[in-house]
């Protein structure tokens, strides 16, 4: 019997696993993700598959590197509930403050790249922050 392709990746399984990757406690290996992917989402994903796009892969690695630095110093479990659900709601906000901060500025080193790259080929400022051109759309016409 054939195995099941899985589908492509859509915006919405992506957040998925970066919110999986963000909630993450313990020992982080692929495999492991891979295996909390599959009972989340049904379906079995390749390693490969996550490493292509990359938010997923720098989520990967700035989880793995935050929770090698916090294995030393776990703190004790509140018997509060109300006060364990907090905690967590703060470990996940700052996981994904963590995530969008490492995007962020992978984001601005492709912004400062592209910008010396415009430079040297004779793009000016105005001519890169020049409005976008309207569509031509005639609804009498039908569409252009």
């Amino acid at each position: 019997m054939k195995k099941r392709r899985a589908p492509d990746l859509t915006e919405e399984s992506i957040n998925s696993v970066i919110k999986t990757l963000d909630e993450w406690k313990g020992k982080l290996t692929w495999e492991l993700l891979l295996d909390a992917v599959e009972a989340a989402l049904g379906y079995r994903y390749s390693r490969f598959t996550f490493a292509e796009y990359s938010q997923i892969a720098n989520a990967f690695s700035l989880r793995k590197d935050i929770l090698r630095g916090t294995l030393t110093r776990e703190r004790g479990e509140p018997k509060d509930e109300r006060l364990r659900a907090a905690l967590a709601q703060v470990d996940r906000s700052k996981a994904r403050a963590d995530r969008l901060e490492a995007e962020n500025q992978l984001l601005t080193e492709q912004f400062v790249t592209w910008a010396l790259n415009a430079e040297r080929n004779g793009v000016t400022i105005d001519m890169l922050n020049a409005p976008l051109p309207k569509p031509k759309r005639d609804r009498s016409s039908g569409v252009e």
